[in-house]
């Protein structure tokens, strides 16, 4: 049994259970993208051929998501992805 100190797992569901409603200041489309994405890194599909297989620790996905939130926002409609706050 692993220990989880942080959180990380509770930390991640909850914020892809709030994530379904949607995603402050990110287009429909790159929601779509980023939440298919965390799906199959949950799962371990599309990894790279010299990766090792399986699904990605909570940890992982948590970075994951807080770097794909990031830059949809910042390129989304120019300066206006600048404004959003928050993940």
């Amino acid at each position: 049994m692993k220990i989880d100190p942080y959180k990380h797992k509770e930390r991640y569901l909850a914020w892809k259970e709030e994530a379904m409603k949607g995603i402050s200041c990110v287009s429909k489309a790159n929601f779509e993208i980023i939440m298919r994405f965390l799906t199959d890194m949950e799962v371990g599909a599309n990894i790279a051929k010299g990766s090792t297989k399986g699904a990605r620790s909570y940890i992982r996905l948590n970075t994951l998501r807080g770097k794909l939130c990031f830059f949809a926002k910042k390129f989304n409609g120019g300066k206006h992805g600048l404004l959003c706050q928050g993940t």
